[in-house]
């Protein structure tokens, strides 16, 4: 039943944390034993592989690398020499030399010009050496020349090799073939022409720079005529052809400088005179005329004052004797005012001499300052012009020192025209190689060994991840983690004798004994689950146990066939109510072994074995007898073994050997934990050679 279960199953204990170092020793190990498992597949690759490198070495024509060097300088060496100074360069700067140099070696004009060099056009000599067919005739357009020789272009490139060991200033222009004297030949062919490529890109860069260097001067001496033209035309229209020379170079700015001080000096004074007369003006046009102190400081005034005053007294004095139509009253009175008009008079013209005074002043100080405005608009003409000047003066020197420096330069490089040395210096000649540079038979045994070693591998691993064939105890445990109860070999029917190991194993199958109920299952059908069931009941049988075994495969019952027994009910009668368990139970020919077959056939046996009837009959069946053996169906495509998994109290899987290939028992093994099945081991049947790889010091 199933709350009396006994949970032995190793893969449902609780697990246990691991730390990294275990989990990889744990996966080492078991590479190592799927290494060790299938090392015929290993050793059989790796066997293979070495021998295709052997083949591959006997089948291999022997090629010849020839190699030369040449040595790539800084800056070539000048005329006799004595080079000009060179700014160092940059470590950029030299890749980029040199990186330009590989470039050249790998153009097609360098290959045009070995071809030509070693008349490899028009024979059939590197055909020969490289082992290809010689174009016997035209394509499309192309002619049979020209078609060979692109042939021999392409071959030519293809098989060249150059290299830069490290961050030198070396280049090794390698060649194969399979001919070492040509080898060599084109080895050294492409150092010569790459020393003469360089050797004429230097000549004719010289002549171009030459060529660039006289138009430079052209221009030069154009754009300097044209600035000493300008000057001479401004000076002669300015006037100042000889100021230069005649006057400082300030001279004219130093006398603006001069009369413009001095007018400002003026133009001071002129504004202190302007201030005063505007003040004295002012003060005679709001003030009284007599209280001036113009007036008061005039001496014909202060007269003519003095007369009126006295000419006032008189009147004063003859009004107190006369009335003021006396002819002598009248008089004096006629005096008076005549001395009044002359005093007003007087004070009016002293008025309007200081207004006099003080419009000439305003009129002065404007004539100053309209002298210092022009002689400011002369200062600044004579400054913009001696500027204009200085600029034409400084073009005119600036055109004429790169003249003469363009003119140097020019003089320089025609005198070394055909004395520079190349940038490329040959360093070593390729000789005529004396041994095979390939095939390496070292490297080529190695290769093949590794990659029959990757192979063998990989092989191996493909083999461990997808095949789930058990063929001994550890391939079960490691494709299921079941532990084997026992090997049963192939044959028709298996001896009794065989299963009694087994049955032993049972009896020793949990601390209790031998478990109350056992399920019998496989992962598909046709692997001996019935049969085993079968000889197990009877091996059981033999060691004094009473058994009973419980047909519950109600699609395809057996177990009547195997006892011999004919029989109309079984334990789908019991299980819907029809028959009692002791009415149908039929004891078999062997003693102590008993059979409860399934009867007829039921529409749906899972539904059936979902009904608590199956935990009754079970709990009244196991007190009877000393075990229980329940043939179920495969666990595979079935779901009624996961029903009887979770109501027997030990679950035992039969596997047949070397079946099981894409991941069936890992599936079924884990169906049965999922249903609750409590699984003990697993029996291997249907066993082909030897029973066991089994070595009790390696732990298997």
């Amino acid at each position: 039943m199933a709350g009396s279960s006994i949970r032995i199953d190793p893969g449902v204990a609780p697990a246990v944390e691991e730390g990294r170092a275990a989990r990889a020793v744990r996966a080492a190990r078991g590479a190592w034993t799927a290494v060790r498992r299938h090392r015929v597949i290993l050793f059989g690759t790796m066997a293979l592989c070495v021998l295709a490198g052997v083949i591959f070495i006997l089948l291999s024509t022997p090629d010849y690398k020839a190699t030369a060097s040449v040595e790539v300088e800084d800056v070539p060496a000048g005329a006799a020499g004595a080079a000009a100074p060179q700014r160092p360069q940059a470590p950029l700067d030299n890749e980029a030399l040199m990186q330009t140099e590989l470039e050249v070696l790998r153009s097609r004009s360098l290959a045009e010009e070995v071809a030509r060099e070693l008349a490899l056009v028009g024979n059939r000599t590197l055909f020969d050496a490289m082992k290809a067919k010689r174009p016997d005739r035209g394509s499309g357009s192309l002619s049979q020349r020209q078609v060979e020789t692109e042939a021999v272009i392409r071959l030519l490139r293809d098989n060249l090799e150059v290299e830069l060991p490290g961050k030198s200033r070396v280049i090794r222009i390698s060649f194969t073939s399979a001919d070492p004297v040509l080898s060599a030949r084109v080895a050294n062919s492409y150092a010569d022409s790459l020393i003469r490529a360089d050797l004429k890109r230097g000549f004719e860069s010289g002549v171009q720079a030459r060529r660039f260097l006289l138009g430079e001067l052209d221009g030069a001496r154009r754009d300097l005529e044209r600035a000493e033209r300008d000057l001479a035309v401004y000076a002669a229209r300015t006037g100042t052809q000889g100021e230069a020379q005649d006057r400082g170079p300030g001279s004219a700015e130093g006398s603006s400088a001069a009369r413009l001080a001095q007018l400002n000096a003026f133009r001071a004074q002129a504004t202190a005179d302007r201030i005063a007369a505007q003040k004295r003006w002012e003060s005679a046009r709001l003030s009284s005329v007599e209280t001036l102190p113009e007036v008061l400081n005039n001496g014909a005034m202060q007269q003519l004052m003095a007369q009126r005053a006295q000419a006032r007294a008189e009147v004063v004095q003859e009004r107190q004797f006369r009335k003021d139509a006396h002819p002598e009253m009248r008089e004096a009175r006629a005096r008076l005012a005549a001395l009044d008009d002359q005093a007003q008079a007087m004070a009016n013209t002293i008025r309007a001499s200081l207004r006099e005074q003080y419009e000439v002043a305003v009129h002065g100080e404007k004539q100053i300052e309209s002298e210092i405005a022009d002689v400011e608009r002369q200062a600044l003409a004579e400054r913009g012009r001696g500027v204009q000047m200085s600029i034409l003066e400084r073009s005119v020197d600036t055109y004429r020192l790169l003249h003469d420096s363009l003119l140097q330069r020019y003089r320089d490089m025609a005198s070394q025209a055909g004395f520079q040395a190349g940038r490329i210096q040959p360093l070593d000649r390729a000789a005529v190689p004396p041994r095979p540079s390939s095939p390496h038979i070292g490297t080529t045994m190695l290769l093949a060994s590794l990659g029959g070693l990757a192979l063998g591998l990989l092989l191996v691993a493909g083999r461990h991840l997808f095949d789930d064939a058990v063929t001994s105890a550890d391939t079960l445990a490691e494709r299921a983690n079941l532990p084997l109860l026992g090997t049963v070999p192939a044959s028709d029917r298996p001896a009794v004798e065989t299963f009694v190991p087994i049955a032993s194993s049972l009896l020793l199958a949990s601390s209790a004994g031998l478990p109350r109920s056992i399920l019998v299952t496989s992962a598909q059908e046709g692997e001996g689950k019935s049969s085993t069931v079968h000889a197990l009941a009877l091996a059981l049988a033999k060691l004094d146990r009473r058994v009973l075994v419980i047909d519950a495969d109600m699609r395809r019952p057996r177990q009547h066939s195997l006892f011999g027994i004919a029989v109309e009910r079984g334990i789908s009668e019991v299980m819907t109510g029809q028959a009692k368990a002791e009415d149908v139970i039929v004891a078999a020919s062997a003693p102590g072994v008993s059979l409860l077959p399934s009867g007829a056939i039921p529409p749906n046996p899972a539904e059936l074995l979902s009904t608590p009837s199956l935990d009754v009959l079970l709990a009244g069946l196991q007190d009877r007898y000393d075990t229980v053996l329940i043939d179920a169906p495969p666990i595979l495509g079935q779901p009624d073994t996961s029903l009887l998994a979770a109501k027997a109290q030990a679950t035992v899987l039969v596997v047949e050997w070397g079946r099981n290939h894409h991941g069936g028992l890992r599936v079924a093994a884990d169906r049965l934990r999922r249903a609750g099945g409590a699984i003990i081991g697993a029996i291997l049947t249907k066993q082909e050679g030897r029973a066991f790889e089994y070595d009790y010091h390696r732990g298997g």
